[in-house]
C-alpha cells in the first residue's frame, strides 16, 4: 500500500479531493462523507448551523461553511446558497457598518467575500467588499483586522493578510471584474508582504512570529500557518521562491514519511470529530499537493514508498 491508496480509503470528501488534486482527475460534486454530514446539521427554519451566524465557535454558520467551501461542495448548493444570503445578511450590513463608526472586521469580511465568490454570487455587495479591502491596506503592504483601533497599526497581520488574499484570488478565479486590475496588484503585494518575512519570521529578529505558525492545522478556521499559506499559493500555482524554503523544510520535517500529523487543536465546539486515525488525512492531503507542485521529486519517492506495514 501507498500512501495515495490510505488516502482513497479515508472518508469520500478526502477520496475525492485525492482523486481531483493529486491524480488530476475531474470528478463531479458529491453531497458524499463529511459534506452530507453538515449540510444535515442545517437549521431550514433560521437559515442557521449550530444557532448562531458567526459565533459559537466552530459550529457557527460562517465557520461550518468555511469547512464546506474547503472541502470543495458543489458551490450551487441550495443549502451552501441560503447560508450565503444569511452571512451577508448579519456579517455584510449597510455597506460594511456596524456603526457610524465601527466597520466590519477585515477577516471576516474577506473570510464572507471568499464563500460569495466561490458561491459564484451576484450581489452588490461584492463589489462593496472589494471596495473595502482596496481601500484600507497597511503601508507596507497586506492587511490588518486592527487597521481602524487606535493607536493605529502600522504592520501588516499575517492572519488577516492571508484571509484577505485568499478571498481576493478566488474573486479573480470565479471571473469577477470590478476593479480586477487592482485587486490583481493588490493580491501580488499581498504576497509579497508574506515572503518578506520567509512566510513565518518576524522581519527584525528572524524568529517565528508565533511557534502555532510552523505547524499544519485542519481545519485552520481563521488562523494562519505555513501549511496553509503553502497550499493556497499551490492552488495558484505561484512559482516556486527561495524565502518558501525555510517553511517548506520545517513542515517536511513533521511528516512521518508521507503523512502528516493532525496538527495542534483549536480550542473551540465542533459537530463532529473529522479523523480517528493516527496521522492527518487532511494534512497529509494538503501537504503532498504543496511537495507535488514545489518538490516534485520528494511527492514522486513519498508516494512510491511502501506504508503497508505502517500503523494508521
Amino acid at each position: 500500500m501507498h500512501v495515495i491508496d490510505w488516502l482513497m480509503k479515508q472518508n469520500p470528501v478526502i477520496k475525492r479531493l485525492t482523486a481531483i488534486h493529486l491524480l488530476n482527475q475531474d470528478i463531479p460534486y458529491t453531497n458524499e462523507g463529511y459534506i452530507n454530514d453538515y449540510l444535515d446539521l442545517f437549521d431550514h427554519e433560521k437559515k442557521l448551523w449550530g444557532q448562531g451566524v458567526y459565533s459559537p465557535k466552530w459550529i457557527s454558520t460562517h465557520y461550518t461553511m468555511l469547512e464546506l467551501m474547503t472541502m470543495e461542495i458543489n458551490p450551487q448548493n441550495a443549502i451552501y446558497q441560503e447560508g450565503l444570503k444569511t452571512l451577508l445578511k448579519y456579517l455584510w450590513p449597510a455597506h460594511g457598518m456596524y456603526n457610524k463608526r465601527v466597520h466590519v472586521d477585515m477577516c471576516v469580511a474577506a473570510m464572507v467575500l471568499n464563500m460569495c465568490a466561490y458561491g459564484q454570487l451576484k450581489e452588490p455587495k461584492i463589489d462593496e467588499m472589494i471596495d473595502y479591502i482596496l481601500a484600507h491596506p497597511m503601508p507596507g503592504g497586506g492587511w490588518n483586522c486592527s487597521w481602524e483601533r487606535k493607536p493605529k497599526p502600522h504592520i501588516a497581520s499575517v492572519h488577516t493578510t492571508l484571509s484577505v488574499l485568499e478571498a481576493l484570488h478566488q474573486f479573480l478565479h470565479q471571473g469577477y471584474t470590478y476593479r480586477r486590475d487592482e485587486v490583481r496588484e493588490a493580491l501580488y503585494q499581498g504576497i509579497e508582504t508574506l515572503l518578506s518575512r520567509d512566510l513565518y519570521k518576524n522581519k527584525k529578529t528572524g524568529v517565528p512570529i508565533h511557534p502555532t505558525m510552523t505547524k499544519g492545522s485542519y481545519p485552520a478556521r481563521w488562523k494562519y500557518d505555513i501549511l496553509r499559506v503553502l497550499e493556497f499559493l499551490t492552488t495558484m500555482h505561484f512559482p516556486y521562491d527561495p524565502r518558501m524554503q525555510d517553511a517548506l523544510n520545517l513542515l517536511k520535517s513533521e511528516m512521518k514519511g508521507p503523512f502528516m500529523p493532525k496538527g495542534s487543536k483549536i480550542p473551540g465546539l465542533i459537530h463532529f470529530p473529522l479523523e480517528q486515525g493516527r496521522y492527518g488525512a487532511f494534512n497529509t492531503l494538503r501537504m503532498l499537493k504543496v511537495l507535488k507542485m514545489y518538490e516534485p521529486d520528494t511527492y514522486q519517492y513519498l508516494i512510491q514508498k511502501d506504508v503497508t506495514h505502517e500503523k494508521t
